[in-house]
């Protein structure tokens, strides 16, 4: 496997696909009480899901993104007018169902967020047809495609697999997958070339375990490398993130933080860090290095996939990585 680029003749370095887009609402609590009234110091609502999210920590760490999603409604209007102030590129499907709305509560005196997922109206089949007319639209413009998040009501489980196949000839582009369940379940059959999960997501969809097993893992990826699947990353909170490719030993990425303010969106700054690192030339380990000073940067602001720079330039000094198995 050769992941490592340098140059980058592509419109973008990274498309974001993602289906089940939505208005996304922080409302910054001196402390959160269940039952009772609470109110926000501060509120921010922004274009969200994962897939805007992962295009927003793109655009502030200095790359080209084209987000594509389906959005519709007076929510949907919000979520690109947001894309077009803060000039990330997009290209939506517009359907006639209003785009959902979530909540992200954040305690900052108690280091802790509770989060509110608006599951969303149901999508016409069509509406997901035409979201793959527009990936082959432009699937000649980056060398890496993500498909991240869940999917809406109606739409088949099946949606990614189906565009990881149609996009397999495709030459110099890469499939990256974030999403979990019966969707990664049948994605994975059609050989996305990087997978990323969280460990919950990993036990719930891959594991026959209750706590994660380093060497299942392993496993996981030799069983799936025969579709295409090179890099398996699991990213497990405070301990950082689990890293098992084809051709390079497994290792450790964790950098060191003692405090934050909001955990949402740390995975998604996380791929965007590690793709934009590949067109940057970077190996593996640097890349995922990277990768991880930039999510733990993202710990320190509210909105997802916004980041400090200099944070990641700091956080980096404090990145180490570890192989997983010892020789011997």
């Amino acid at each position: 496997m050769e992941l490592k680029r340098g140059e980058n003749p592509y419109p973008y370095d990274v498309i974001v696909a993602s289906p089940n887009a939505a208005l996304d609402s922080y409302y910054l609590l001196p402390r959160f009480q269940i039952g009772s009234v609470n109110r926000a110091e501060t509120a921010y609502h922004t274009a969200g899901g994962k897939g805007n999210n992962l295009a927003r920590a793109v655009r502030t760490l200095g790359g080209r993104v084209l987000s594509l999603g389906i959005v519709g409604g007076h929510t949907g209007r919000f979520i690109v007018e947001e894309l077009v102030r803060e000039a990330i590129p997009c290209d939506m499907v517009w359907t006639d169902q209003e785009t959902r709305r979530s909540s992200t509560l954040i305690s900052a005196g108690q280091m802790q967020n509770t989060v509110v997922l608006d599951t969303g109206n149901p999508i016409p089949q069509q509406d997901g047809d035409l979201l793959c007319q527009k990936i082959h639209t432009h699937e000649l413009e980056a060398p890496f495609l993500v498909l991240n998040g869940s999917l809406p009501p109606g739409l088949a489980n099946g949606l990614y697999a189906d565009i990881t196949r149609e996009v397999a000839g495709v030459s110099g582009l890469s499939v990256c997958l974030d999403c979990s369940g019966p969707v990664l379940q049948a994605a994975l059959e059609a050989g996305p070339r990087i997978v990323k999960v969280n460990t919950s997501e990993y036990l719930a969809s891959l594991s026959h375990e209750k706590e994660l097993s380093l060497v299942e893992v392993q496993q996981t990826l030799e069983r799936f490398q025969p579709r295409g699947v090179e890099l398996l990353i699991v990213t497990d909170g405070p301990q950082g993130a689990y890293v098992f490719s084809a051709d390079h030993a497994p290792f450790q990425v964790i950098t060191d933080t003692e405090t934050w303010l909001s955990t949402a969106g740390a995975g998604d700054t996380f791929m965007a860090g590690l793709l934009l690192s590949f067109n940057r030339g970077y190996d593996l380990e640097q890349a995922a290095a990277y990768a991880s000073a930039a999510a733990v940067a993202s710990l320190q602001q509210v909105v997802c996939g916004c980041l400090d720079l200099q944070d990641v330039q700091s956080n980096l000094s404090r990145t180490e990585v570890h192989p997983i198995f010892q020789a011997g």
